[in-house]
This record gives structure tokens, C-alpha cells and sequence, in this order.
């Protein structure tokens, strides 16, 4: 069979006749949203398939012209957000450190920021069109479905690979079951730091109970969802306080440090589900925000900026968040200012968007193993593995898009069908 080479890296045909039908064939699906309704949700899978009627092909170049028109900028933000934490973890893989410390500080964490508030956006939408329709086991078993899956099996790489075969970033993860337990059920951060953790997956730690608690709570009107959920989260920090004061090193902080941005999604979507307003005004939120990120530091002070030990709650640590906060809603107000220029060429933005989750979750193994092998075989110099992160990210886009074709064919069927039964 032949392949595709580029740099000494062989790429199957079939990703790359993938490619070209998404650039080629972009407006020659033929299918319309009333015959397949599509729903996005946060980082990762970004297509829910609520409908039989939908071609297979439509799998491998996601497209609607609902979320043609409607969504792309959307996507545009959750490629971005991947991008920004691959840039913000390459660090090991390159030798050095490439973020310039008097941009963005953490990279890793404004995209993390977007990913929340594309969760919260997409949730609460998505509950809006159900109106009245609304159950929420129904909803919660849809997006868990999502989540599950692909994450369990990145749980195990992770254990395996970095506890007993990395260097770079080699773990020990103990204690191992205890860790294993609370990860796959993804509590990781209610137990911290009783457990280790797992490097990159706390995201999922902090999602699953997102998911959760907006699927016990929106059955309210919002406003009153609103205020249950400000509730909550002022209810987190008094505990945290509480048990600090006491002496008690319990809940990762970033379990709720991250909230307000899943909420300012939500709010978002109950005032402009359609994102019109967004749209229109992203020039004056743009500027309005991006003075407020350049001017977040002189005013805080940079001594009150810091990501800290993430079990202890403190003002640099409220800082920091405070901080990824506004860099996050500078750059969605910016992305959407910036959208028409590449609305024009969708194809791989769709693709990217689609096999983002696969590519979050599986980034530091896939750079790994590529990097491991490149210094004990090729060479340790800090420009050849440069220049190689590039053909290392390809790797990544590759495997992510068969990593998502399981899970998408396999892994998601055979788990509704064992939360059917179990639900």
C-alpha cells in the first residue's frame, strides 16, 4: 500500500484522502441540519448525532449549514484552545521554553479557559432547544457518553506509559489504585492531594462535576440556575477556607476556580444563543477586553499572579485565575473578530475541531514516545527536536483522527448501550 512521506514520517493514504475530501468536497455533502440535527459540546467530540439519517461520510467531515453558518467560529475557538495547550506543553519535548513570559504566562491555561466556557455556551444551548423536553438523566447520560470512553482509555496510556517507560515527565502515580479509582471516575480533584495526579486529565476532573451540577440545576428558570449555581461556588470557598484554616489540605482549587468561566458561558448562550450580538460587537469587546488583559498585571501586581501548589487557595492563586480569565475572553472576543478570514476555508478547522478531545487527551504520550525515540536513536540537539515538533504534531493529528473514528464507532456505542441497561 502506498503511503504519504513527509520528513521521514509515512502517513496512511486514508487520512490523507480524509484531508482532501474535507478541502475538496466542503459543499457537496448534501445534507441539511432538519435531516441530521447536530449539537456541539465543549472540547472534543464536537458533533452529537441525533439522527439515523446521517451518512457515514458525514463522520470524517463534519458539516451542517447550521454550524456553517452559525458555529464556526465556535470550532475556530476549540482549535485554537488545543493549540494553545499543545504550545503550552512543549516545553520538555523542545529542550526549552518557548512562551514569552510577557505575553501570556500560562498559554495552557487560557485555553483550558476556552474550553470551559464552550462547555458552559454549548450546554446551555443545547438545554434551551430542548424547552420543555428537558430530562436530565437523558442529558446528563448523552454528554457523559462523550466524555468516558476515549478519556478511560487515555487513563490506562497514561498509567502505563509514564510509570513505566517515560523519561520525560516520568510519574509514579502513588498510590496507584487510589489514583486509578478517583480518576476513573473522574473525582480526581474532590480527592487531591490524598491521590497523585495525573498530569493534563484533572480537566476531565473538573468537567464531570460541571456536567453534573448543570444537569441537577437548569431545570430551573435560569436566573434562579444562576443563583443556585453562585451559590455553589461561593459554598466551595468558604469549605476550601475553612479547611485550610483548619489546617486540612483538601479539594484541588482548580475544581472551582475555573467555574466562573463554565458559568460566564452559560450566560452567554441564555442572552445570545445565537451569538448575533457576539458577532456584531466582537470589535468593541475585543478592544474593551484586550486593554483589560494588558492592563491586569501593572494593577494587580505580578506578586499577586501565581498558579501556586493548586491545593492552596490564596490571593495569587485567585490571581492567576482572575488572570487566564480575562486573557480568555480577549481572545474569544478576538477569535470572532478574526473569523471571516477563515470562514472561507473551513475544511481543516472543522477537522481540528473535531479531533480535538482525542488530541488533548492523548498530546503528552503521542510527544512522548516521537520525542523519546528521537533523542535515544536520532539525536539530542535542541534545534533538530525544533524543528521536528511540527512532524511530531502531525503524528498527533493523525492518531487522534482514528483515535476518535473508535471512539466515535466503537467506544461510544458500546457505552450507551451499558448505561441504557445500567439507567
Amino acid at each position: 500500500m502506498a503511503h504519504f512521506t513527509a520528513v521521514g514520517v509515512k502517513f496512511p493514504p486514508s487520512l490523507i484522502a480524509s484531508l482532501i475530501f474535507l478541502l475538496d468536497q466542503r459543499d457537496r455533502i448534501g445534507v441539511s441540519p432538519e435531516s441530521c440535527p447536530l449539537t456541539f459540546s465543549g472540547i472534543g467530540r464536537n458533533l452529537e448525532i441525533e439522527s439515523k439519517k446521517l451518512p457515514s461520510v458525514i463522520y470524517n467531515y463534519p458539516t451542517s449549514t447550521m454550524s456553517k453558518n452559525k458555529f464556526f467560529e465556535l470550532e475556530l475557538l476549540r482549535v485554537t484552545g488545543i493549540f494553545l495547550v499543545l504550545y503550552d506543553h512543549s516545553s520538555p519535548y523542545l529542550g526549552w521554553d518557548p512562551r514569552p513570559y510577557s505575553f501570556i504566562e500560562q498559554p495552557g491555561s487560557v485555553g483550558i479557559g476556552i474550553f470551559f466556557i464552550l462547555s458552559g455556551f454549548l450546554l446551555q444551548r443545547s438545554r434551551s432547544l430542548q424547552g420543555t423536553d428537558f430530562i436530565w438523566v437523558s442529558f446528563l447520560k448523552k454528554r457523559l457518553t462523550r466524555i468516558f470512553p476515549l478519556y478511560w482509555i487515555s487513563l490506562v496510556v497514561f498509567i502505563i506509559y509514564f510509570k513505566y517507560f517515560a523519561v520525560l515527565l516520568a510519574s509514579r502515580f502513588e498510590p496507584l489504585f487510589p489514583t486509578f479509582l478517583a480518576h476513573f471516575l473522574g473525582l480526581q480533584l474532590f480527592s487531591r492531594p490524598l491521590i497523585a495526579e495525573i498530569f493534563t486529565l484533572w480537566y476531565i476532573g473538573a468537567l464531570v462535576p460541571y456536567y453534573v451540577l448543570f444537569s441537577l440545576t437548569t431545570k430551573f428558570k435560569f436566573p434562579k440556575y444562576l443563583s443556585l449555581n453562585l451559590i455553589v461556588l461561593v459554598s466551595f470557598f468558604l469549605l476550601k477556607l475553612a479547611l485550610q484554616s483548619g489546617g486540612i489540605d483538601f479539594l484541588d482549587v482548580r475544581l472551582f476556580l475555573h467555574y466562573p468561566t463554565f458559568l460566564l458561558g452559560t450566560v452567554v448562550a441564555y442572552l445570545d444563543q445565537d451569538l448575533a450580538f457576539c458577532k456584531t460587537k466582537s470589535l468593541v469587546f475585543t478592544l474593551i477586553s484586550g486593554l483589560a488583559a494588558i492592563s491586569y498585571v501593572p494593577i494587580i501586581g505580578n506578586e499577586y499572579i501565581s498558579i501556586g501548589n493548586r491545593i492552596t487557595l490564596s490571593w495569587e492563586s485567585m490571581g492567576y485565575y482572575g488572570y487566564s480569565l480575562i486573557w480568555t475572553f480577549f481572545l474569544v472576543s478576538l477569535i470572532f473578530l478574526m473569523a471571516p478570514l477563515f470562514s472561507k476555508s473551513p475544511g481543516i478547522i472543522r477537522f481540528l475541531s473535531l479531533i480535538s478531545y482525542a488530541m488533548y487527551l492523548f498530546h503528552r504520550p503521542i510527544y512522548g514516545i516521537f520525542y523519546e525515540f528521537v533523542i535515544s536513536f536520532i539525536s539530542t540537539s535542541i534545534y533538530l527536536r525544533t524543528l521536528l515538533f511540527p512532524v511530531a504534531t502531525l503524528v498527533l493529528i493523525g492518531l487522534s483522527y482514528y483515535l476518535t473514528r473508535l471512539d466515535s464507532e466503537v467506544l461510544s456505542k458500546k457505552f450507551t448501550k451499558w448505561a441504557d441497561q445500567l439507567f
